[in-house]
C-alpha cells in the first residue's frame, strides 16, 4: 500500500507565480506550464490592465451583470486577451459557469454547442482559445502533452465537491485516449484558506472528493491538513477554513497527474491584483483563466516582454 503522504505535501506546496507583461498586459502565468510554452499559450489575467468602470475597474472578462456597456467592455477586453496571445477571438469558447461538475468536449473549432450550464471545457484543437471566468474560484488548466489535449475547469466550492477537476482528467482519458502520467496541471490564483472561513458541512462534501485509490492508504492527518482551523480536532472551536487550491490539487494527483503548480496568490488578500467576490462584498469583476493548443503559426507571445 502507499501512503498518501507525498500527495497531501505536493497538493499543499504553493509556488509564487511571476506577472509577465504580455503585448502590455499583465498576466500571471504557471512556470509548469511555461515548461510546454512552444506547444501551448496560456493565462490567468488579473483586474488590471483595462478601462472597465468602477466597481469593476479595470480589465473585467464577465458579462455577468446587467449592463449593456459592461457587457461590451468585456467583449473588447476579451478580444484584448486574445489579441495579446495572438489567439483568434471568433474561435473563443467561453462557458455559461454555474458552479457545476460538467465538463464538456469542444470537437469542431465553428461548434455551437451549448455550454450555457458547464463549469468545464476541453479540446484537442489548435487554434481553440479556452476561456473561463473567477472572482475567488479555483481557475484549473490541465494539458496533456504527449497527445497536445488541454482542460480548463472552475472550480468554487460546489464544482470542487463535485470533483470538477477530477472529472476533466477522466473526461481527456475516456474522450480522448489521454494518460493521466502525461498531465501537468495549473491550480491558479484563488482565494486562499486564510480568508475562506465555511460550515463543517461544506468540508465533509470537500473531503469525500479525495478520496485515494484502492492502491493507497488514506491517513486521516493527511485530510485534516488539508483544512485549517477546527476540523478533526473535537477542543479546536475555530470556523474551518478549508483550502480549495490544495484540494483540487490533491483531486488532480490522485487521479494520476504527473505534477501539479499551485499558486500561491489569494485573490482575497490582494483586491489591488485580483477581483475577489468575498473581499468586496459580491459587486466586482471578474478574471480569467484562458489556455490554447498552438497551431504551427501562433505567434509565440508569452514570454515576457
Amino acid at each position: 500500500m502507499q501512503i498518501i503522504s507525498h500527495f497531501t505535501a505536493q497538493a499543499l506546496k504553493t509556488n509564487q507565480w511571476e506577472i509577465n507583461s504580455v503585448s502590455g498586459l499583465p498576466l500571471v502565468q504557471s512556470p509548469l506550464l511555461m515548461r510546454y510554452a512552444s506547444d501551448l499559450e496560456h493565462a490567468f489575467t488579473t483586474r488590471n490592465g483595462g478601462s472597465s468602470e468602477v466597481p469593476y475597474e479595470s480589465f473585467n472578462l464577465g458579462r455577468h451583470v446587467q449592463d449593456d456597456a459592461l457587457k461590451a467592455d468585456a467583449l473588447h477586453n476579451r478580444a484584448t486577451l486574445c489579441a495579446a496571445l495572438g489567439a483568434d477571438v471568433q474561435f473563443l469558447k467561453v462557458p455559461g459557469q454555474v458552479h457545476s461538475g460538467h465538463v464538456v468536449a469542444i470537437v469542431e473549432q465553428n461548434s455551437e454547442l451549448e455550454l450555457s450550464k458547464v463549469d468545464g471545457v476541453a479540446t484537442s484543437l489548435a487554434g481553440v482559445p479556452l476561456l473561463l471566468h473567477f472572482a475567488d474560484c479555483v481557475p484549473v488548466i490541465i494539458y496533456e502533452h504527449k497527445k497536445r489535449l488541454l482542460a480548463i475547469v472552475h472550480a468554487g466550492w460546489r464544482g470542487t465537491a463535485q470533483a470538477i477537476a477530477r472529472n476533466a482528467v477522466e473526461l481527456l482519458c475516456t474522450d480522448y485516449g489521454a494518460d493521466a502520467a502525461n498531465m501537468v496541471a495549473a491550480v491558479g490564483p484563488a482565494i486562499g484558506t486564510c480568508c475562506y472561513p465555511t460550515g463543517a458541512d461544506v468540508v465533509e462534501q470537500l473531503m469525500l472528493t479525495c478520496s485515494p485509490p484502492a492502491n493507497v492508504k488514506l491517513e486521516i492527518e493527511d485530510l485534516a491538513s488539508l483544512v485549517k482551523g477546527g476540523y478533526g480536532d473535537s477542543e479546536n472551536t475555530e470556523q474551518p477554513r478549508p483550502d480549495l487550491k490544495a484540494i483540487n490539487a490533491m483531486q488532480l494527483l490522485l487521479a494520476g497527474v504527473a505534477e501539479v503548480d499551485v499558486s500561491s496568490f489569494c485573490t482575497s488578500c490582494r483586491p489591488d491584483i485580483f477581483y475577489s467576490h468575498r473581499q468586496s462584498g459580491g459587486v466586482t469583476g471578474r478574471q480569467g483563466a484562458i489556455a490554447m493548443i498552438r497551431t504551427n503559426n501562433t505567434k509565440r507571445t508569452n514570454a515576457a516582454n
